[in-house]
């Protein structure tokens, strides 16, 4: 049997917010998990804190990991 790959972990980083409601620097995780192979994944979001100006720009980052997953196909 082929080994799967079950999951990958992807780590943006931006500078903090203009209203200095958080760090910095600013930090985000997001997994893709069980099972990338098949396509039948979930994300998985993980920070302390991470800002956007739109819904868009979340859409853009799951949109990067997503093009990860199709070019090995």
């Amino acid at each position: 049997m082929k080994p799967e790959l079950m999951s990958a972990s992807f780590t943006f980083g931006q500078e903090g917010n203009t209203e200095g409601t958080t760090s910095e620097y600013e930090e985000i995780t997001i997994e893709y998990q069980n099972p990338f192979d098949l396509h039948h994944g979930f994300f998985v979001l993980r920070t302390t804190g991470w800002s956007i100006d739109n819904a868009a720009e979340l859409a853009e980052l799951l949109d990067r990991i997503i093009k990860v997953d199709t070019k090995e196909k």
